[in-house]
């Protein structure tokens, strides 16, 4: 993974993890903050949160406290590969903007939101969410040009 996007992926995770969602939406290409108003960021990542609390039985919603994300991703997806069906989930495809091009993305990036060792053990469970996203070149420079909370 080159620096740039490094810096980038960490700096999304932060604005996340403290949750300034209106800094997380700064960080969304032109076409995906049209289309994703604040409250659609917090919604974004808190549902999520909830959902993985309800699988592990707690009602009450908590955030991740570990200070920064976990990234990890991969060069060879594409846009033309993330529009492609999906033939394990019965030929599904992502609802990918039609903004994102091969042209304009740089990598598939995977960020991982842990939780704190203290609530690893109160909690009993590793990360709050795993996001995926397209990081894209805009002019404004790099952006999520789309999200998905899994990476199908």
């Amino acid at each position: 993974m080159q620096d740039e996007i490094r810096e980038f992926g960490m700096g999304l995770g932060r604005e996340a993890i403290a949750r300034n969602w209106d800094g997380v939406r700064s960080l969304l290409a032109p076409w995906l903050r049209e289309r994703t108003d604040t409250d659609a960021v917090r919604r974004f990542f808190e549902d999520e949160y909830r959902n993985t609390l309800a699988a592990n039985g707690i009602a009450e919603l908590h955030h991740p406290q570990h200070p920064e994300p976990e990234l990890d991703g991969n060069l060879h997806t594409n846009a033309t590969e993330l529009r492609k069906p999906i033939s394990f989930q019965g030929g599904r495809v992502r609802p990918v903007p039609a903004e994102l091009t091969d042209e304009n993305f740089r990598y598939w990036l995977m960020m991982r939101l842990p939780c704190s060792e203290t609530q690893m053990a109160d909690l009993d469970f590793d990360f709050f969410a795993e996001v995926w996203m397209a990081v894209v070149q805009t002019d404004e420079g790099l952006r999520v040009g789309y999200w998905s909370q899994d990476a199908y």
